[in-house]
């Protein structure tokens, strides 16, 4: 082992005294003068182009890309403008804005009513195609709500078997109905349920018995015709009086006594106000089927967004809610 060792330190001093005679001294001094050589170089030229694009800026004004992203002192030494400047300098000052404003409001206030309601419904929009109730605007809705409401009426009239009474009916614009009542026949319930699918949207019944002869459902009533011009104008304040005659003259004409339009609900909405009268009557389905189609052919300018008929021991009750709207 001793003699291993000696050999392997005779070796080592053998590869350190021939590393010894390769190698080389480096100067300290020289690589310091080399390296602020490289320095000075990376210095003067970034200064170089940060004079060249300051000139640039100077000559031709800062890009929309860097406009707002160079401080403004920087700008104002140089003597470069942003694109907001020269715009800016170009815009109307603040005075002419209150003046501007001023006028607007001077001729809105001048302004009459009827003015004002074709400014709310514009012509360019009957041009557009509007294919929901929730688009339809003001006059559009009572239109839609008068004959729709017509249209399920005469429906029933036609599709209800003769043996099938109701205690309640309900129908809700722009086209929800419920119908609740009794069948004679399971059959005729069976009927019914098959037509008033045939006409609705998310029809649903509780009735789930074959055997079954109580009518319960309700759904969404497809409306065959959708006519949208059959309230052709707001109501004047001075003709208010004479379209509530009007109502009450067409159902005396078909034996239908109308109660509760001498207290209307009135709302304001700013450019008109809406009109509710909560209206009941007794009567029957034949009679009321015959005002709410002559409602609907008349130009009287009403819809009516909900009707309710209860069979009571005088016949039929039947309440429903009138709406109109009145320019200011």
């Amino acid at each position: 082992m001793i003699h291993m060792n000696l050999i392997a330190v005779a070796d080592r001093n053998s590869t350190v005294g021939n590393l010894s005679q390769h190698l080389h001294v480096t100067n300290v001094a020289d690589v310091e003068r080399l390296h602020k050589k490289k320095y000075l170089a990376v210095v003067f030229t970034v200064l170089l182009a940060i004079v060249v694009f300051s000139g640039y800026l100077s000559m031709s004004g800062v890009p929309a890309v860097l406009d707002g992203v160079l401080p403004e002192s920087y700008l104002s030494l140089i003597g470069a403008k942003g694109s907001s400047n020269k715009t800016a300098a170009a815009g109307p000052t603040a005075e002419q804005i209150a003046e501007q404003q001023e006028a607007v409001a001077k001729a809105r206030a001048a302004m009459s009513a009827r003015d004002i309601a074709n400014e709310v419904v514009p012509q360019a929009l009957f041009n557009n195609k509007r294919t929901g109730y929730s688009s339809y605007l003001p006059l559009e809705k009572l239109s839609y709500q008068k004959t729709s409401l017509a249209q399920f009426m005469t429906f029933l009239n036609t599709a209800v078997p003769d043996d099938i009474g109701f205690s309640e009916i309900v129908y809700q614009a722009p086209n929800y109905y419920f119908l609740r009542g009794v069948a004679i026949k399971a059959s005729s319930q069976h009927t019914l349920v098959d037509r008033l699918k045939a006409v609705s949207k998310s029809f649903q019944s509780p009735i789930a018995s074959e055997a079954a002869t109580e009518v319960a459902a309700f759904g969404q009533f497809s409306v065959p015709q959708v006519r949208l011009n059959m309230v052709r104008g707001f109501v004047p304040a001075a003709e208010i009086a004479a379209e509530v005659k009007a109502v009450k003259a067409l159902a005396s004409t078909n034996k239908v006594v109308l109660k509760g339009l001498e207290k209307p609900v009135v709302e304001d909405f700013g450019v008109y106000k809406r009109y509710a009268y909560n209206v009941t009557t007794t009567t029957d389905f034949a009679e009321m089927l015959a005002f709410f189609n002559a409602f609907a052919e008349s130009p009287i300018r009403m819809g009516v967004p909900k009707m309710e008929l209860k069979y009571v021991k005088k016949g039929l009750f039947a309440s429903f809610r009138l709406e109109m709207f009145v320019l200011r």
